[in-house]
């Protein structure tokens, strides 16, 4: 117990406890090669996938891309992007690991990717390593992994739920022994992880010691986008942010969601009660919640700028990961009528390039 409590605490600062779709024949991973599979969904991945910068042309889903990290499993079975004939969203999710130079040692994984039995959604995954191949599961990816994995022991590790190990490892990603790190796929995952990064207001940088905020990161490592939308909502555990990010090129958006940021957030992670949520039976009953309240009150704000988009993805790490993920399969489920789907549905309108906003006053969590 006090083990799995030193776990939460750590998980909700994010801090350490020291300081596309492959052939029939490969429909799932197990029956193929990791080489084999990671050598082909290269190719695959530039016919199905191209940066979201140049082009989200996606009618049918409205929310055309996920990318999320060391996000929490979120339901019993794998929530599904029910506007695609393959039922996979498109993106990507990641999660961290270390592996040790004898191989029968448990591998060490990002403890929030690995909190709970549950399974992940229906995405592409990327199992994050250091100075080795990474593993590239395409498709469907891998919802099972990390908790269900049978192919080695895993031990979670609060360290590896920080994102500095993420950027690290996208920076010199590696698959077959080659520097894959530019692949529009992955290049994409490791800009917007700065914006999974800043939804916490503010961060310290590992490296420079500075502290930067959303607005300092879009402009150092998403040059040509734009903040267009903050919203603060006060839910009593915590203040939580939504935000909205637009690309002055292609009037794509990104809506960002912030992960956990306080002790009595944490307990959102950890509720064991299931919910039928948007149509969607057993999912995460403290996600379904919270993505419930959100909705109710800072989607009427976000809205009409939704609506403006050309197209809208969704970002987000730990918590964050988690209810993009949920309001990604709700938004594709196309389940007019449901309670759920009603209250964060948006209309398009006309697209069009929005102002800049500027960030709000760090709020009470974030002093």
């Amino acid at each position: 117990m006090r083990r799995w409590f030193v776990v939460a605490v750590a998980i909700c600062f994010g801090t350490a406890l020291e300081e596309l779709e492959v052939d029939d024949e490969c429909g799932t991973t197990r029956s193929c090669s990791l080489t084999a599979l990671q050598l082909r969904s290269q190719k695959l991945q530039h016919e199905l996938y191209q940066d979201f910068e140049v082009s989200a042309n996606r009618s049918e889903s409205k929310v055309t891309f996920i990318f999320t990290f060391g996000a929490v499993a979120t339901s019993k079975q794998p929530l599904e992007d029910l506007s695609q004939p393959s039922r996979s969203f498109t993106g990507l999710r990641c999660y961290t690991e270390t592996i040790d130079a004898i191989s029968f040692l448990p591998r060490h994984t990002d403890a929030g990717s690995d909190l709970n039995l549950l399974m992940h959604p229906k995405v592409a995954t990327l199992a994050l390593h250091l100075g080795k191949d990474s593993e590239f599961y395409p498709g469907e990816g891998r919802p099972d992994l990390p908790r269900h994995g049978t192919e080695a022991i895993r031990m979670p590790d609060v360290d590896l739920h920080d994102m500095k190990h993420y950027f690290i490892r996208l920076q010199s990603l590696q698959l077959d022994g080659q520097d894959v790190s530019q692949q529009p796929l992955f290049a994409s995952a490791h800009k917007f992880a700065n914006l999974a990064w800043g939804a916490y207001e503010k961060q310290k940088h590992w490296q420079t010691q500075q502290i930067v905020r959303m607005e300092d990161l879009i402009a150092k490592h998403l040059q040509g986008w734009r903040l267009v939308a903050q919203e603060q909502q006060d839910t009593l555990q915590a203040v939580d942010n939504l935000w909205l990010v637009q690309s002055e090129q292609t009037m794509n958006c990104m809506l960002v969601f912030e992960g956990t940021h306080s002790v009595q957030e944490f307990e959102v992670n950890v509720r064991p009660n299931m919910e039928t949520y948007c149509g969607f039976k057993d999912v995460h009953g403290g996600y379904a919640d919270k993505l419930f309240w959100l909705m109710t009150y800072s989607m009427p704000k976000l809205r009409p700028k939704l609506g403006k988009c050309k197209s809208v993805a969704c970002t987000g790490h730990s918590l964050g990961g988690s209810l993009c993920e949920v309001f990604a399969a709700c938004a594709n489920s196309g389940r007019k009528g449901n309670t759920h789907f009603d209250l964060q549905d948006w209309t398009r309108t006309d697209t069009e390039l929005m102002p800049v906003v500027r960030q709000k006053a760090l709020s009470r969590d974030n002093h």
